[in-house]
């Protein structure tokens, strides 16, 4: 697969934008890499480790992804003007 240098400044965004995309990142660089490189003595221990990361990231992201939708959601709410917020009715229809 060729990386285009779009691809590149799009990672490099990304990482900068998403501290706990960056801190993943780093951390799977640090298993395959770093100090935990030596401290890892078979390929089931590396998968393991990458696999872990990898599930965290995705954790990460997923409520990233979340907090942004919920604060789009909140600012169209807040820009609706016919919104009202849910009360309870009495039987005939009329608030309490």
């Amino acid at each position: 697969m060729e990386i285009k240098d779009s691809d590149e400044n799009e990672i490099l965004e990304a990482l900068r934008s998403s501290p706990r995309l960056k801190a993943c990142f780093l951390e799977m660089l640090d298993i395959t890499d770093g100090d935990n490189f030596e401290a890892l003595n078979s390929g089931d221990d590396a998968e393991e480790a990458v696999v872990d990361v990898i599930q965290k990231t995705g954790r990460a992201l997923l409520q990233e992804w979340v907090e942004k939708k919920k604060i789009k959601a909140e600012k169209e709410i807040g820009a609706d003007n016919a919104y009202r917020a849910h009360e309870k009715k009495r039987s005939n229809g009329k608030p309490l």
